[in-house]
């Protein structure tokens, strides 16, 4: 080879490995796991698939996907300290408020994996970093998207699962605070409180309505009355002229395909929806960040949409 020629080997070379870092190559392979508490909500499997669709697009990431529930018998907790064990690369979780998944996410950083929490945190643990939404400005969201319908006020009702939950209390306090002024007051009975199953808070619903002719708005903090989308179709037949006419006009978080699919169908009014696809993303993103020894950022917020059944039945919407 002439001097020429090498000396032009050697200039391509050094350009391919300062090029390396930006072609979206891992340098080498990892395994990342996506741990929610419960293995059948659309919203984490939507997460998945974000982080799937980001592996795809990095040479040598895979997204594994671990959850209780069904065939899996393993608490959160143990799931980690196995997946710990298994050796793998790094870990993306939505935490139980236990101490035990407390203590397996420390153990984890501790045996040198990454850990990030997505959409539900434990701020006091050693994870590294929380991918979500801005619950308080979520809950604010919420609020404000009824205003439209009601600009005189009313009475209104807040759904919720367990309201202890920093991301469920601080979505209500956003709701209350965006209501704060004008002839907004929350009945007597709000929240109501469900178990976090579907079909439970499709049950908590119904009850409400039922007993309260007067509300002018029902507020889901979560999409958990939709996910049991024939038991929805079911209880809004029982009050068709009241949701027909936006007496009472429901307002429910996230923007999942099956409540999208609701909404276009005239049985809701509004969704505030997250971007769960995004969580995936960005986990992935972090995770291959912590494991090159870069510093992240400690909260990445992904933002969210309003959507009313108006933006649904545009195309492409």
């Amino acid at each position: 080879m002439s001097d020429h020629r090498r000396a032009l080997a050697l200039l391509l070379a050094f350009a391919l490995l300062w090029l390396a870092p930006s072609l979206g190559a891992a340098a080498q392979p990892y395994r990342f796991a996506i741990v929610p508490p419960t293995a059948d909500s659309p919203f984490f499997q939507a997460i998945r698939d974000g982080c799937g669709e980001r592996a795809r697009q990095v040479t040598g990431v895979t997204c594994l996907y671990a959850a209780p529930g069904g065939e899996e018998k393993r608490s959160q907790a143990q799931l980690l300290r196995d997946l710990v064990k298994e050796g793998i690369d790094g870990i993306a979780l939505s935490p139980d408020p236990t101490q035990e998944t407390a203590q397996a996410i420390d153990e984890a950083v501790a045996a040198g994996v990454p850990v990030v929490t997505f959409d539900a945190d434990l701020p006091r643990t050693r994870r590294q970093a929380f991918i979500g939404t801005n619950a308080k400005d979520f809950g604010r969201t919420l609020g404000q998207s009824v205003k439209r319908w009601k600009p005189k006020g009313g009475t209104f009702v807040i759904l919720t699962a367990d309201p202890t939950l920093p991301n469920l209390s601080e979505r209500i306090a956003g709701i209350r605070d965006a209501l704060s002024t004008g002839s907004w007051s929350e009945a007597k009975e709000s929240p109501v409180v469900t178990d976090g199953t579907f079909v439970d808070a499709v049950r908590m619903m119904d009850q409400t309505l039922a007993r309260r002719p007067d509300l002018d708005v029902v507020f889901s903090v979560g999409a958990w009355p939709m996910l049991a989308p024939e038991d929805w179709r079911a209880m809004v037949a029982k009050y068709k002229p009241r949701i027909d006419q936006a007496q009472t006009v429901l307002v429910v978080a996230d923007a999942l395909p099956a409540q999208k699919a609701l909404v276009r169908e005239g049985l809701g009014h509004v969704l505030v929806g997250q971007r769960p696809g995004d969580m995936g993303v960005k986990a992935v993103d972090l995770l291959l960040d912590l494991k090159k020894g870069r510093k992240v950022p400690e909260v990445v917020y992904v933002g969210f949409d309003t959507f009313t059944r108006l933006d649904l039945i545009k195309p492409g919407g």
